[in-house]
Parts: structure tokens; C-alpha cells; sequence
């Protein structure tokens, strides 16, 4: 293994698990974090830049991938988990599962457009370790889709220590067993147009813009528009909410992998040439 990739699958947890028991310690609450003690809320809103902390330790050469990239790959970026949630949350509503709280128009553009640069912040927190250093150090020996299926596991594990241990991080009354295991689904479904989105155009725009779309139209919108009682199914490990991300991911795979930068050549990492399964490599 790259001894990158080794220092940096050491630190993460060593980070991770500290900042959790802290948390613990103080007696937080996730479902009601605004009450918690201040180091309580620090060390669980910190957390989301912990794997940046830990691809800085494990080396300071980082393609941080601030590059530009087309408006419609930013355009497709913040459509994929729209569809998503959207899906997700429609069925539950229109067959009875949850109940649909209306919201004006407005509400719903703010949440969807203003309400995700809160989580671009957090989302670059995230994405440096997982896109700039794992994927990107990753895709040097392997292709996208083996790629993809490591990051989401990672991902997905980042989120544990979470769940297991901090109160709240799970609703009431839904298995941490079941949460865990719905909530890998759909980290994993997600890694494949984030892997292929960074690698297919070297830049992190699209990605931070993927992940807080996702965040923000659940937040801020879908959430507020849905009546308690339906945990198990809607949300971050809601049944339908992830098997909703597999099937768009899978729908709008010829889109994703596809999606090039508008960079000359040139100006293009050389990570940024995928390797198929035959060996070769394709022109990003």
C-alpha cells in the first residue's frame, strides 16, 4: 500500500475516535447538538474536517483540484442528489409512508440554491481527504469503479464511530445495525459519480457541490417537509432514500462517467487518465 494511503487510514481514526468520546463525555446529543457544551458541538462539527487533518499528515503534496470545470458538470453535480432525495422522499410521501408537510416555493429555492453553500464549507472538510488524496492516490494502481468501492466503504466507516456511540446520531427507535448498513448503501451508490466526477475533470468543484446539494435538499428542504414517524425510511440510512441514490446513481451513469473538464490536455493531472478493466487507459 502507498505509504500515504497507510498514514493517512492510521491518523483518520485516530483523530475520529478521540473527538467522539469527547463528545460522549459531554453528554451530546446529535438530534439536539444547539444545547450540547461548546466542546461537545466542536468536536462533532470539527469532525467533518478531520480527513482533511489527516491527508495533511499523511503528506503535504495534495492536488487540491481547484480547477474550473463547465457549467453543466456543476449543473449535473447538483442535480444527481436532487433527484436522489427527491426521489426518495416522493415515494414516501406519495404512497402514505411519510407525511408531506407543505413548504412555500421560495422556502425550497433557498434551501436548494443559498442553503448549500453552508455545506460546501463542511463538504471541503470531507472531500480533500476522500477526493484529493484517497480517490486520487487510489486510481494510481487501480480503476474508477475499484476506486469508487473503496472510498465508499471509507466513507461509509467514517460515519460509525457516529453512530455507535453518540446519542441522537441514529433516531429513536431504528436499529444502529439497520442505520448502518442503509447508510453504507448510500455512501457507496454516491462514491461512484464523486470518484469519477474528480477523476473525469481533476477538479473538487463538483464534488463539494454533490455532496452539499445532498446535504442541503435534505436539511434543509425534504426533512422540513416531512412529518415525524417515518426515520426508518427517509433521510441519511432511510431504506428509501438510499435504494432512491442507487437507482439515479445507476440512471445517470452515462452522464457522470463521461463528464469531462473543458482544461486542455495538458493542463490535465495525469491522474486523470481512468484505467479500464482491460489495462489501457481512456482520454478523460
Amino acid at each position: 500500500m502507498n505509504r500515504h494511503l497507510t498514514i493517512y487510514a492510521v491518523a483518520l481514526p485516530a483523530l475520529v475516535l478521540p473527538t467522539v468520546a469527547l463528545a460522549v463525555a459531554q453528554g451530546a446529543d446529535a438530534s439536539r447538538l444547539d444545547g450540547a457544551p461548546v466542546p461537545a458541538q466542536i468536536a462533532l462539527y470539527g469532525q467533518a474536517f478531520l480527513p482533511a487533518v489527516a491527508a495533511l499528515i499523511a503528506t503535504r503534496r495534495i492536488d487540491w483540484g481547484f480547477r474550473r470545470v463547465p457549467a453543466r458538470v456543476l449543473a449535473l453535480s447538483w442535480l444527481i442528489p436532487l433527484l436522489c432525495v427527491g426521489a426518495g422522499y416522493a415515494v414516501a410521501w406519495l404512497t402514505g409512508l411519510a407525511g408531506f408537510v407543505p413548504a412555500s416555493p421560495l422556502d425550497v429555492l433557498i434551501g436548494l440554491v443559498p442553503g448549500v453553500v453552508p455545506f460546501l464549507v463542511l463538504a471541503l472538510g470531507e472531500q480533500i481527504g476522500w477526493s484529493s488524496l484517497l480517490t486520487l492516490r487510489l486510481a494510481e494502481t487501480r480503476g474508477p469503479d475499484a476506486t469508487a468501492f473503496i472510498v465508499g466503504l471509507a466513507w461509509a466507516a467514517f460515519h460509525y464511530p457516529l453512530m455507535l456511540f453518540v446519542p441522537g446520531a441514529v433516531k429513536p427507535g431504528v436499529p444502529v445495525a439497520y442505520a448502518m448498513a442503509v447508510f453504507t448503501m448510500e455512501a457507496m451508490a454516491l462514491a461512484f459519480p464523486l470518484v469519477w466526477l474528480r477523476l473525469r475533470t481533476g477538479s473538487i468543484w463538483p464534488v463539494l457541490l454533490l455532496h452539499a446539494t445532498l446535504n442541503a435538499s435534505i436539511y434543509f428542504v425534504a426533512q422540513p417537509m416531512t412529518a415525524p414517524g417515518a426515520e426508518w425510511l427517509v433521510g441519511e440510512g432511510g431504506l428509501l432514500t438510499s435504494a432512491a441514490t442507487v437507482v439515479v446513481v445507476l440512471a445517470t451513469a452515462p452522464l457522470w462517467r463521461r463528464a469531462n473538464s473543458s482544461s486542455s490536455t495538458t493542463d490535465r493531472p495525469s491522474h486523470q487518465r481512468i484505467r479500464s478493466r482491460g489495462g489501457k487507459q481512456d482520454r478523460a
